[in-house]
C-alpha cells in the first residue's frame, strides 16, 4: 500500500523532468534557428570533403572503445576483482546510445542494471563508479576548455570573458578537490552537515559527501592520476570529430583552436537539461563559442555535422544491440529445446 502510494509522485517528478528538458531543449532549438541561415548551412554541408569526416568517425569509435576500457579499469579498482574486458565494451557503448534516444538518461539506469547483474556487482558500486567517471570527464573538459580559452583570441567584452574564466576556475578547483582530496572533503562535509539547518544546502552537502565517498573507492592517487590523464586523452580524441568537420568544411589548419573551443563549450553545454541526445543545447553553445572567436554563425554547419557524427553511431549501436540481445533471448529457449 505504501509503495503504491509513493509511486505517483515519482512518476509526476519524472514527467516534470521530461517536460522541463523538452521545453529547455525546444528553446535552444528556436534560438539556434533564429540565428542561423539554414540555406547557408546547406551550402557549407555541400562542400564537405569525405577524408576528414572518415578520420573524425574513426576517432570517435576509438574514443568510445577506450572509454569502455576506462570504465572497466575503474570497476577493477572499486571491486578488487578480475573482470573480463570484452563483455563490458558493447553494453557500455549501448548505454550511451539509449540515453541519446530516451529521456531521463535511461541508458544510465540500463548500465547500472546490466553491470550489477552480469558481474554480480552491487548497484551502489556501479553508480559510484559512474559518478567518478562523470567527475573525471567534467574536470578534464574544463581543463581543456580553459586552456583553449586562454590561447585563442576572444572578441568579447572583458567582463564577460572574466566571468567565463572564473566559472571554469571554480569548476576545475571543485572537481580537483573531489578527485584528489575526497577523504578530507568528506570529513569537512560531515562537520558542515551538522551545522547547517537550511534543507537545500544540506541536500547538496549530502550529495557531495556521497560523491566524495565514491571517489575514495577508486583507491590510490596514482590510479586517479592515470585515469585523469586517460580522460584528457579521450577528450582530445573526441575533439577530433569537430576538428575533422572544421577541416572538411574548409576551415583553416592554423585556426584549429577555434573549433576546439567550440567543442569544449558544446560539451559543457550538455550539462544543461535538454532534449535526448542534447539536441539544441549542443548546437547553441557551440555556435556561441564560434561567435566569441569571430567565426560567422553560418559555420554552425560544423557544429551540426559534428553533433550528428557524435550522436548517430552510438544511437544506432544502442538500438541494434538491444534488438540483437532480444533476438538471442528469444532464440535461447528454442535452441535449448533442440539441444535437449
Amino acid at each position: 500500500m505504501i509503495e503504491d502510494a509513493a509511486a505517483p509522485p515519482d512518476r509526476r517528478m519524472a514527467l516534470l523532468r521530461i517536460l522541463l528538458s523538452a521545453v529547455v531543449g525546444a528553446i535552444f532549438v528556436v534560438l539556434v534557428m533564429r540565428n542561423v541561415d539554414l540555406a547557408k548551412v546547406g551550402e557549407w554541408l555541400g562542400r564537405a570533403t569525405m577524408l576528414p569526416l572518415a578520420i573524425a568517425f574513426l576517432a570517435f569509435v576509438a574514443d568510445f572503445v577506450l572509454r569502455a576500457v576506462r570504465f572497466w579499469m575503474m570497476l577493477l579498482s572499486t571491486t578488487g576483482r578480475r573482470l573480463p574486458l570484452r563483455p563490458t565494451i558493447a553494453p557500455f557503448i549501448a548505454s550511451f546510445g539509449m540515453s541519446d534516444i530516451l529521456p531521463l538518461r535511461l541508458g544510465d539506469g540500463f548500465r547500472v542494471l546490466w553491470f550489477s547483474r552480469r558481474f554480480h556487482i552491487p548497484a551502489g558500486t556501479v553508480i559510484g563508479t559512474m559518478i567518478v567517471e562523470r567527475i573525471l570527464d567534467l574536470v578534464t573538459i574544463v581543463m581543456l576548455g580553459g586552456a583553449a580559452l586562454l590561447l585563442v583570441g576572444i572578441s568579447a567584452q572583458p567582463t564577460l570573458l572574466l566571468n567565463f574564466r572564473i566559472a571554469l576556475v571554480v569548476a576545475l578547483c571543485g572537481g580537483l578537490a573531489l578527485l584528489f582530496a575526497p577523504a578530507l572533503l568528506c570529513k569537512l562535509l560531515e562537520r558542515l552537515l551538522g551545522r547547517i539547518a537550511f534543507k537545500p544546502v544540506g541536500m547538496a552537502i549530502r550529495a557531495l559527501r556521497s560523491t566524495s565517498a565514491a571517489v575514495v573507492q577508486i583507491g590510490s592517487w596514482r590510479m586517479l592520476a592515470i585515469l585523469t590523464l586517460m580522460s584528457l586523452a579521450l577528450w582530445l580524441l573526441e575533439s577530433v570529430v569537430l576538428l575533422g568537420v572544421w577541416i572538411s568544411l574548409g576551415g583553416s589548419f592554423q585556426a584549429l583552436l577555434k573549433p576546439f573551443l567550440a567543442f569544449a563549450f558544446s560539451t559543457l553545454g550538455t550539462l544543461v537539461p535538454s532534449l535526448p541526445g542534447h539536441f539544441g543545447s549542443f548546437e547553441f553553445f557551440g555556435i556561441q563559442a564560434f561567435t566569441l572567436v569571430g567565426v560567422d554563425a553560418t559555420f554552425a554547419a560544423a557544429v551540426m555535422l559534428a553533433h550528428l557524427i557524435l550522436w548517430a553511431p552510438t544511437a544506432i549501436f544502442g538500438v541494434a544491440w538491444l534488438l540483437l540481445g532480444a533476438a538471442l533471448a528469444r532464440a535461447g529457449p528454442r535452441d535449448a529445446a533442440i539441444g535437449a
